[in-house]
């Protein structure tokens, strides 16, 4: 939970840094500089997504055992959403978006051909929202910052393995009942934007953070996600 508070407070600040740099310049000469219009936009997230994983000591504290070596996961999303400008400095943003979370396993025998691996994707309907600001004529800079707050939507275990006779097999789980129903997370973004006529392209490298648990809160671990990745959108000026 520190790790949260302090990825939510350095965004915040530094947002706040920047909008003060940002509004103590002469409004009259650098207004028009500032995106000021109403747009929809077409996101799409590719990001490297990992998780903090912890045994719930508070309720029967279990070992992680081999979930202690699980590696990140590449997962994308999508959002459709709406621009609004709040002033002439800040945007409010906000729509629906398809939200992916994941890890991966990977083990091979160095004594036979015996593997075992398996990927979790957890899937989720979410309502992103943030600020944000963007300075600059055709090229923009860029940054935002918001939360995130999703309902769980889908979960897919899909896992292989092959026994030591080199045998292959596969299973596919899309049950699971223990997974939280909400899901909360921090984000923040910076990049550049292009404007065209009517549109703009915008290329980010953007960070996400899970603040509450996956879980419920009567299960054997304490596990939140983190994502870091590359994000393009595009948008349409209304």
């Amino acid at each position: 939970m520190t790790k949260s508070l302090l990825f939510i407070i350095a965004f915040t600040c530094s947002f706040h840094l920047f909008s003060q740099l940002i509004t103590t310049t002469n409004t009259e000469n650098t207004s028009g500089f500032f995106d000021t219009t109403t747009n929809v936009y077409f996101e799409t997230d590719v990001f490297s997504v990992s998780r903090d994983l912890m045994p719930n000591e508070a309720y029967l504290n279990t070992p992680l055992g081999n979930r202690e070596n699980e590696t990140p996961l590449t997962c994308s999303s999508f959002t459709l959403g709406i621009s609004l400008p709040l002033n002439t400095v800040l945007k409010l943003n906000t729509g629906l978006s398809f939200l992916q979370n994941g890890e991966s396993y990977n083990w091979q025998s160095t004594e036979n051909d015996s593997t075992f691996n398996y990927t979790s994707r957890y899937g989720y309907i979410a309502l992103p929202i943030s600020l944000s600001t963007a300075y600059g004529k055709k090229l923009k800079f860029h940054i935002s910052a918001g939360i995130i707050p999703g309902i769980f939507n889908s979960y897919k275990k899909q896992t292989n393995w092959t026994d030591p006779d080199g045998s292959e097999y596969d299973e596919e789980t899309k049950i699971q009942n223990d997974l939280n129903s909400f899901n909360l997370s921090a984000q923040g973004s910076i990049g550049m934007e292009y404007y065209f006529k009517s549109f703009s392209i915008r290329a980010s490298y953007a960070l996400r953070k899970q603040l509450n648990n996956t879980y419920k809160a009567y299960q054997d671990y304490i596990h939140r996600s983190n994502g870091m990745g590359g994000r393009l959108t595009l948008t349409y000026f209304l």
